[in-house]
């Protein structure tokens, strides 16, 4: 991005904070909404299934209770338990049961069923079987031991069992199909199997029981019984026909009915009955399902490409009209940058731009106007310097003169005036020539001593010096001027003229730890907090010593250098002299140049 021109830089900063939202939260809230609804269509359809099971169960289990009759009629199973064989009359005897049997037994159970289509009993001690219904014939031929669905029941062996669909073939003129529930009639006192009762449901009796449910053109439901043969289904014309050929009608590969798992285009919800151990299918066609979504999320698109294509216009034309008085100015720039300063901008605006446009003319103005003033300086400047060099004394003639001076002094046998001549040619020597911030602790105690000896010179040795110099401390380096300034003010001031007592003036250096400490210690007048106060003030100007160094000028020269953790500290009390402590790092310096005298 940062090779990038700003019109780019704007354009794409529209397109990231605007257009790329847009089409995120399009796309998240279009998910999410599919995903919601899903989500309650599936658990809808979920519910559904449930309720179906549960009507369905409880339909069952009321056929499973009634197939339970015989246990609770001593009659029925009285006659059941005959033998025929040892009676004068068998024939007289088998029909007068066989009327007791339907017109009894079996009426009382029809009477309150409605959805039974037949009724049978096949007794194990007789080879004609009980029977009733709406269609009852009988067919003599059919042998319903022959039937697998028949041979289940009789493994049962009393527990009652739920049959899918099949043909019903012993009782009805022509083969049609009926649910079944079977059970083995049981002697409970001897456990003796006496026969099978079969309840026959008719095969719409599922469709009356779902005949309320409308789930939509969306939604398609299906009941499969054990054997894989379609019991119920919205679908019309799909009753009796097996499961897998029903699935023919779905476009190959949209879901796999072994583990029901959905596709592109279905939702599969499946459940089964605890009670039959049927099959309940509900598939949810997405296409159906989603119409209007479908219609809404292409009316929303098309919308947001419109709000993108405007966005794409409307971030182009923003950052043309940012960049292009920007890129105006910027060859302006140029030109100023070439040297040429004859050129403005045309402002046409108010904004930022606008502002800094009106800036650059000020500038440039400005800058031809400081042009001139500086030729003109130029030209004074040139002229002060020639003025200056032609009344320069040289600092090596002020040394050779005072040179001179020594050797007439020596000639003429001056000795104090050799040696005041000879300190302060070094004193100025010090001072003229090494311009360097940082001096070894031998040259500034050097110093030191030549200022202190035309101090004493000039007060008539009314003073002693002692100086205590750690051998240690000699090469290393400190800031030039820092112990002058305290020597000069303990003279100057705090040894008072015509005190008889002998005044001292003691200049130590020590190393301790990390740190170079000087000390400056005299036995003059001393000074009070408040005098202590203003001297730490006072910057030195205006002074009649030998320089305009001032005591605040070391302080904020060694915390400018060093840091708050080094500096000066001044003890002292009227009349008990003064102790001041300046305190530096160590700074090792190796082969310090000496100034020759000049």
């Amino acid at each position: 991005m940062k090779d990038r021109s700003i019109n780019q830089k704007l354009f794409l900063t529209y397109v990231l904070l605007i257009i790329v939202p847009l089409i995120f939260i399009s796309l998240i809230s279009y998910y999410y909404s599919i995903s919601f609804l899903e989500g309650r269509i599936v658990n809808s359809f979920t519910e559904l299934n449930r309720q179906m099971i549960t009507n369905t169960d409880a339909f069952l289990q009321n056929m499973l209770r009634t197939s339970g009759a015989p246990f609770y009629d001593q009659e029925l199973l009285a006659i059941l338990a005959k033998d025929y064989d040892s009676y004068e009359y068998p024939v007289y005897e088998k029909a007068k049961d066989y009327k007791f049997v339907n017109d009894s037994f079996f009426r009382n159970i029809l009477l309150f069923n409605d959805d039974i289509d037949s009724l049978v009993i096949y007794p194990n001690n007789n080879d004609v079987a009980y029977r009733k219904g709406y269609q009852v014939i009988y067919n003599y031929e059919y042998k319903p031991d022959e039937e697998e669905w028949f041979r289940y029941i009789v493994s049962k062996e009393g527990a009652p069992v739920v049959v899918g669909l099949h043909p019903e073939k012993q009782v009805s003129s022509s083969e049609r199909y009926v649910l079944t529930v079977g059970r083995v009639i049981v002697d409970p006192t001897t456990n003796r199997k006496l026969g099978v009762f079969l309840i026959h449901i008719r095969e719409n009796a599922l469709q009356k029981l779902y005949q309320g449910l409308k789930s939509g053109p969306e939604a398609e439901q299906i009941i499969v019984d054990e054997n894989g043969a379609i019991l119920f289904s919205t679908h019309t014309g799909e009753v009796d026909e097996q499961f897998q050929a029903a699935l023919s009608r779905y476009p190959s590969g949209t879901f796999n009915p072994a583990s029901l798992e959905g596709s592109e285009k279905y939702y599969i919800v499946h459940n089964a009955s605890q009670v039959s151990g049927w099959q309940f299918y509900t598939v949810i066609h997405k296409d159906k399902l989603f119409h209007e979504v479908y219609s809404i999320r292409n009316f929303i698109a098309m919308i947001v490409v419109i709000l993108i294509v405007v966005a794409f216009i409307v971030a182009y034309l923003v950052s043309r009209s940012i960049s292009n008085p920007i890129m105006k100015l910027s060859r302006m720039m140029k030109k100023v940058e070439q040297g040429n300063f004859n050129v403005t901008v045309d402002v046409k605006s108010g904004d930022e731009v606008g502002r800094l446009s009106r800036s650059f003319n000020a500038m440039t103005s400005e800058i031809k106007s400081l042009i001139g003033r500086i030729k003109e300086e130029e030209g004074r400047k040139r002229s002060a310097e020639l003025n200056a060099l032609q009344t320069q004394i040289n600092p090596h003639f002020i040394y050779n003169t005072l040179s001179v001076v020594k050797w007439m002094a020596q000639a003429q046998m001056a000795d104090n005036i050799t040696e005041t001549l000879d300190s302060f040619i070094r004193l100025l020597t010090f001072s003229t020539q090494n311009t360097q911030q940082f001096v070894s602790i031998e040259e500034e105690i050097s110093f030191i001593k030549n200022y202190v000896s035309l101090l004493q010179l000039r007060y008539f040795n009314t003073f002693e010096a002692e100086y205590d110099i750690a051998e240690e401390v000699l090469n290393y380096r400190t800031l030039k001027f820092i112990v002058q300034p305290f020597v000069e003010n303990a003279v100057f001031h705090g040894f008072a003229a015509g005190n008889p007592v002998k005044y001292r003036l003691i200049v130590s250096v020590r190393q301790k730890g990390g740190a170079v400490e000087f000390t400056i210690r005299d036995n003059g007048a001393g000074m009070s907090e408040a005098q202590i106060r203003r001297l730490s003030k006072e910057s030195g100007k205006g002074k009649k010593g030998m320089n305009s160094i001032g005591v605040r000028n070391v302080t904020e020269r060694i915390g400018l250098h060093f840091g708050p953790a080094f500096g000066v500290n001044i003890d002292s009390s009227p009349g008990e002299g003064t102790v001041v402590a300046i305190r530096i790092p160590v700074l090792a310096h190796a082969d310090s140049p000496r100034e020759k005298e000049g």
